[in-house]
C-alpha cells in the first residue's frame, strides 16, 4: 500500500490507524460519539461508487469530452498545467520534509514535497516522483483522491485512488476520508522524531509546522518550522527563536527545483484552518445522510467562527503574495467588506466566519444540516452578552457586537440561497 496519498500533504500513517469501511454502524444512534467511524461505504453516501462532482471529477470528465487539454511541458512537466486548470496558485506553495508522505525514499529537507491548494483542492509534487497527487472536496463525498501520471501522454488523466484511506479515514481525519495536517520535528533524513498528529487553527503556532519549511515574519512568536536534525533540535530547545523570522530558506536546499522559492507563512495559516473544517463539513453531512448524531455539528459551528481559534501575539506576513491572492478571491458587500479579508495582528481573520461557507462542499451539503448551520451562526451574531457567555462561552469583548452586525450584512449581501430570516433581518438593518 502507497502511504497516504496527499496531504499526507501531509504527512501519513503515524497512529497504526486501519483501513476503515464499516459494514454497518458500531452502536446505536443515540450512542454514536464524534470518535466512532462512520460507515461511508454505504448507501446513500457510497463513497467508493457513487457520481462525483469534485472539481478534479469535473476536469477529468472535460478531458474525456476533448473540451479541455493538458500540455505538458519539458521543464515541470504537468505541474504548471494542472495548477492553472484547477485555478491553484503558485503562491500558496508550502514545502514539507516530513518522510511520513508518499515517496518517502526521496522526501527529505534536500528535497521537500510541495503542496498547493485553493478552497476546494489540494496537489502534491515532489522532484522526481512518478507522479502528483491531488485531494478534491465533493460536497457529498467528502474527499476523493486521486494520482497524475507524470510522463507525458497523449491522454493524460486523473485516476482516482482509495489506498490512502489507510491513513486517511482515521482520528485525525474525524474517521471520514478527509485531510491531515501534522507537525512534527525531523532528524537530518526528515524522519519523524516527535509531534502532533492533529494541527487546527486551534492549535497554537509553537506546536506548528514541525516538518516544514515556513517563510515569512512573526514577530516574537515561536513555531517549529525549519527545525531539524538531532544537534539542530537540541539547539532549539534552549534557543527557541532559532530559524525563526525567515524570509529564505535557499539556505537549506536548491529551491531553483521548485515554482517558487516559498513557504508562506500566511498559506500555512490559511491552509491549518480550512484543513479541519472540510473534515468537520464531511462529517456532519455523512451523519446525516446515514441517520447518525454526534456533537460535530456544534463542533463544525464553533471551528467556522472560529470560537477557539489560537491568539496571534504579534504581527505576521508571508513572503509569496499568497496574501493579496486570497483576498481577491473574496465576496464583497456594498462597503467592500469580505470574509477573506486578513487581520494578521491579533487573529487570522478580520470577520471571523469562515469564507468555507462559499464552496460547494457547504453549499451543497444535505439542505437539513446546511440550514441548521446557518441558523446556528444567526443565533450567535445576534445573541446578546449573556447569551453569549452562557450558552457559547464567548466573552462579548472578545467577539464584539460591531463585528457580528458586518458578519450578519456581508453574509446577507453576499451568499447564495440564504434562509429567509436572514435576509430579512439584514433588510430591516440597513
Amino acid at each position: 500500500m502507497r502511504v497516504g496519498i496527499l496531504l499526507l500533504l501531509l504527512v501519513g500513517n503515524l497512529s497504526g490507524e486501519e483501513p476503515l469501511v464499516a459494514l454497518k454502524p458500531a452502536k446505536p444512534v443515540s450512542q454514536i460519539d464524534f470518535r466512532d467511524p462512520v460507515p461511508y461505504g454505504l448507501q446513500p453516501v457510497a463513497y467508493g461508487t457513487s457520481t462525483l462532482t469534485d472539481p478534479v471529477t469535473l476536469l477529468n470528465e472535460q478531458l474525456v469530452q476533448q473540451k479541455r487539454e493538458l500540455k505538458f511541458d519539458t521543464e515541470w512537466g504537468y505541474l504548471r498545467e494542472v495548477l492553472n486548470q484547477l485555478q491553484l496558485p503558485e503562491s500558496s506553495q508550502l514545502m514539507v520534509y516530513s518522510r511520513t508522505a508518499l515517496n518517502p525514499r526521496i522526501i527529505n529537507p534536500d528535497n521537500p514535497r510541495v503542496v498547493y491548494f485553493n478552497d476546494d483542492v489540494y496537489l502534491g509534487w515532489v522532484p522526481g516522483a512518478r507522479s502528483m497527487e491531488l485531494a478534491s472536496i465533493d460536497p457529498l463525498r467528502g474527499t476523493i483522491f486521486y494520482e497524475l501520471d507524470l510522463k507525458a501522454s497523449a491522454k493524460p488523466r486523473f485516476v482516482r485512488s482509495d489506498r490512502c484511506l489507510a491513513c486517511h479515514a482515521g482520528d485525525s481525519s474525524l474517521r471520514v476520508p478527509g485531510l491531515l495536517v501534522r507537525s512534527f520535528l525531523t532528524d537530518d533524513h526528515g524522519r519523524p522524531i516527535s509531534g502532533y498528529s492533529q494541527i487546527s487553527h486551534d492549535k497554537p503556532l509553537e506546536k506548528r509546522w514541525g516538518g516544514w519549511y515556513v517563510t515569512g515574519t512573526h514577530g516574537d512568536m515561536l513555531h517549529l518550522g525549519n527545525v531539524f536534525g538531532r544537534e539542530t533540535i537540541e539547539e532549539f530547545r534552549t534557543n527557541p527563536a532559532l530559524r525563526a523570522n525567515l524570509t529564505h530558506v535557499d539556505q537549506f536546499f536548491d529551491t531553483t527545483k521548485y515554482l517558487s522559492p516559498h513557504s508562506d507563512l500566511v498559506a500555512h495559516l490559511v491552509l491549518d484552518h480550512q484543513v479541519h473544517a472540510h473534515n468537520l463539513i464531511t462529517r456532519v453531512g455523512m451523519e446525516y445522510q446515514l441517520g447518525l448524531e454526534s456533537d460535530a455539528r456544534q463542533r463544525l459551528v464553533r471551528y467556522l467562527l472560529f470560537l477557539d481559534e489560537a491568539p496571534l501575539t504579534a504581527p505576521v506576513k508571508g513572503t509569496s503574495g499568497y496574501q493579496d491572492w486570497f483576498a481577491r478571491q473574496g465576496k464583497r458587500d456594498s462597503q467592500g467588506r469580505s470574509l477573506k479579508d486578513f487581520d494578521l495582528k491579533t487573529r487570522l481573520f478580520q470577520y471571523r466566519l469562515s469564507y468555507l461557507i462559499y464552496t460547494d462542499g457547504f453549499q451543497k451539503m444535505p439542505a437539513g444540516p446546511r440550514l441548521r448551520i446557518l441558523k446556528d451562526f444567526y443565533e450567535f451574531l445576534n445573541a446578546d452578552n449573556s447569551t453569549l457567555k452562557a450558552d457559547w462561552d464567548v466573552d462579548p469583548q472578545n467577539f464584539p457586537l460591531p463585528e457580528r452586525q458586518a458578519i450578519l450584512q456581508i453574509v446577507a449581501e453576499t451568499l447564495d440561497e440564504l434562509p429567509e430570516f436572514w435576509k430579512t433581518t439584514a433588510v430591516s438593518s440597513k
